[in-house]
């Protein structure tokens, strides 16, 4: 008992303030950027894995109180670590794009935006259902004539972000 209170309650009161505050976290938690040197998204589910096995552990066990806490903690410890290296770490460096991936890329046709020299970049624009993308370019094999605004141009292959090409002739003529 702590000032009369039964162990079990203070378990169980943190651990019901802990999952009101860690669903407000999951919920609002992007709008506040946390640059301090404890962070909420750490603290709050240490705090409620210790409570929810102080708890199990004063109910279940006749284990010390003493011996309860710290075998709680460090299961809430190694949790916590588990949350943050496996979920809380990768999803703060994940990215949400709709762009397609470089080699997705290779074998479609793009229009030329910026001409390509023969020996030089220029600039291409492909375009899909989810938007346009634009690309630096420049010749796959040795070319006799630039390749003009407009022209359509086969992507051969990318590297480093920059689309080797190819002209393009449709075998199909209308």
């Amino acid at each position: 008992m702590i000032g009369g209170v039964a162990l079990e309650t203070i378990y169980w009161y943190t651990l019901l303030v802990c999952a009101v505050l860690a669903v407000l976290l999951v919920i609002f938690g992007d709008v506040f950027d946390f640059d301090g040197p404890v962070d909420p998204m750490l603290v709050i589910p240490w705090l409620t894995f210790t409570s929810l096995f102080g708890y199990l552990g004063e109910k279940l066990t006749d284990q010390s109180a003493l011996f309860i806490f710290i075998a709680s903690g460090a299961v809430a410890t190694v949790l916590v670590f588990l949350l943050n290296f496996y979920i809380l770490m990768p999803m703060k460096h994940a990215e949400s794009t709709l762009s397609s991936s470089e080699r997705s890329l290779e074998g479609q046709v793009a229009v030329v935006v910026t001409p390509i020299p023969i020996k030089g970049m220029g600039e291409i624009q492909l375009k899909s259902v989810t938007g346009s993308i634009s690309r630096p370019a420049c010749f796959y094999d040795p070319q006799l004539a630039e390749a003009a605004q407009g022209t359509k141009v086969l992507i051969i292959e990318v590297r480093e972000r920059v689309c080797y090409v190819v002209p393009y002739e449709s075998m199909i003529k209308m």
